[in-house]
C-alpha cells in the first residue's frame, strides 16, 4: 500500500503593516481636543466682534467701479465746478394737494438751509427752486411739486454714503411740513441705502427657510431626528465659523463688504456645510456596513 504525500507549500508572507500617514493619524488621535478648539474659535469670533450684518453696515463698501467711464465723468463734472467729488446724490421731492404756495415755499427754504449747514454729510445742494431765475424748471407744470438735488458724502453705496442719506431723511424728519405738503426723499443714492436695508432684513427670512427646508430633507432621507440633530449641529457650527471669520476680518478691514457678499457668505456657508456633514455621515453609514465598529 502506497502512502500518499503532499508537496510541501512555501511560507505565506508576512505583509508589512499598511502606513498611514502622520496627519490623519494626528486628527484622529486628537479629535475630540480638535472639535474642542474649533468650538472655542467660533464662540470667540461671534463675541469679540459684531455680527456679520453690522459688520457688513460699519464696512460697507461701494459697488460702482472707480474706473467706470460714467462715475469717471460724474465727478470730473463735480470737481470743474468745484462743487463735489461724490458719485452720490439724493433728490428732495416737495409735493403739496394744491399748487405750492409761500409756506410751502418756506417750508423747503428751511430744509435747504439745514442742508447746506450739515457740511458732514451734504456735499453741494442744487437749490434751483430757491433762485428765482431757474425756480421754474425745478417746478411741475401744475404748480404742485418741485425738488431739489443733494450731492451727499460718500461713494454710492459705502457706509458713509449710506449714513449721509440718513441724515438727509431725519433734515427732511425733522422739519414740519405745512398742511397739505409732504417731502419724500428719493434718488440712486437712497434707493441703494433702501436695497441694503432690505436685504439685510430678507437675510433672515432667507436663513430661516434654508434651514427648515434642510431639516425637513434631512428626516426624509435619513428618518432619524438624532441623525438630523448630529449634521443640523454640524451645519450651525460651520455656518457660525464662516459668519465669524469674515465679520472679524471685515471688521478690521482687512477687506470691505456688501449685501450681496453677506448674503453670498451665508447661503454659501449653510450650503457647504450640510454637503460636507452628509457626505461625512455617509461615510460612516459605510464603514458601519463593512463591519468596523464604532
Amino acid at each position: 500500500m502506497t502512502t500518499k504525500t503532499e508537496a510541501p507549500t512555501d511560507v505565506l508572507p508576512r505583509h508589512a503593516a499598511v502606513a498611514r500617514p502622520k496627519l490623519p493619524r494626528f486628527i484622529r488621535m486628537f479629535a475630540i481636543p480638535i472639535v474642542l478648539v474649533w468650538i472655542a474659535i467660533v464662540a470667540l469670533l461671534n463675541t469679540v466682534v459684531p455680527q456679520l450684518e453690522e459688520v457688513g453696515k460699519l464696512r460697507a463698501v461701494s459697488m460702482s467701479p472707480n474706473d467706470a467711464p460714467s462715475l469717471i465723468a460724474t465727478k470730473h463734472v463735480g470737481e470743474k465746478f468745484q462743487e463735489y467729488d461724490t458719485s452720490s446724490s439724493v433728490m428732495i421731492v416737495v409735493e403739496g394737494d394744491d399748487p405750492l404756495g409761500p409756506d410751502a415755499h418756506t417750508y423747503y427754504d428751511e430744509i435747504v438751509r439745514k442742508l447746506d449747514a450739515d457740511t458732514t454729510h451734504v456735499q453741494h445742494v442744487q437749490d434751483f427752486w430757491g433762485d428765482t431765475l431757474t425756480a421754474a424748471g425745478a417746478q411741475s407744470i401744475d404748480g404742485k411739486a418741485a425738488y431739489v438735488q443733494v450731492y451727499i458724502a460718500g461713494d454710492q453705496g459705502e457706509a458713509l454714503a449710506n449714513e449721509s442719506v440718513q441724515a438727509v431723511r431725519d433734515i427732511v424728519d425733522g422739519n414740519q411740513a405745512p398742511p397739505g405738503v409732504k417731502a419724500y426723499v428719493t434718488g440712486p443714492a437712497a434707493l441703494t441705502t433702501d436695497q441694503n436695508i432690505v436685504g439685510d432684513a430678507s437675510m433672515k427670512t432667507i436663513e430661516g427657510v434654508t434651514i427648515g427646508i434642510i431639516i425637513v430633507m434631512l428626516l426624509i432621507v435619513y428618518r432619524s431626528v438624532t441623525t438630523m440633530l448630529v449634521t443640523m449641529g454640524m451645519v450651525f457650527i460651520g455656518l457660525l465659523s464662516a459668519r465669524g471669520i469674515v465679520s472679524f476680518l471685515g471688521f478690521y478691514e482687512v477687506f470691505g463688504l456688501t449685501t450681496f457678499a453677506t448674503s453670498m457668505v451665508v447661503t454659501l456657508a449653510i450650503a457647504a456645510a450640510t454637503d460636507y456633514a452628509i457626505f461625512l455621515i455617509g461615510r460612516y453609514q459605510e464603514a458601519r456596513r463593512s463591519g468596523m465598529d464604532r
